[in-house]
């Protein structure tokens, strides 16, 4: 399709907007596929100061662990769909897993 407007953007055409995936994935080729990491960091972020702002003894360490895992489980579905890059998704994963190397460590040893 040519774009014969002065836009920044192409207009979406009929495939692009037959379902909610397909208009998502128009939009995010649009931003040259920055959309849906922007969204999980945004997320990732939210999700860490709300729960290292209920306070407690580790708290640091629980909402990096509790941040990543929701985002890891939020970047499954985005990676099989072809939102978002796998290798981002194993990211969270990492991140996850060093979290709860975080947490093991930040416990006393009689607990």
């Amino acid at each position: 399709m040519v774009n014969t407007n002065t836009s920044w953007y192409q207009y979406p055409n009929k495939t692009d907007s037959e379902s909610l995936l397909n208009l998502f994935g128009y939009i995010n080729r649009q931003v040259e596929g920055v959309l849906f990491p922007t969204i999980l960091l945004v997320i990732w972020f939210v999700a860490f100061i709300g729960v290292f702002a209920s306070g407690g003894r580790g708290s640091a360490s629980k909402a990096f662990t509790f941040a990543s895992f929701l985002n890891s489980l939020l970047s499954m579905p985005l990676a099989i769909t072809g939102f978002l890059s796998p290798k981002l998704m194993f990211l969270f994963f990492i991140m996850t897993a060093i979290g709860a190397l975080w947490i093991k460590l930040d416990t006393p040893a009689g607990d």
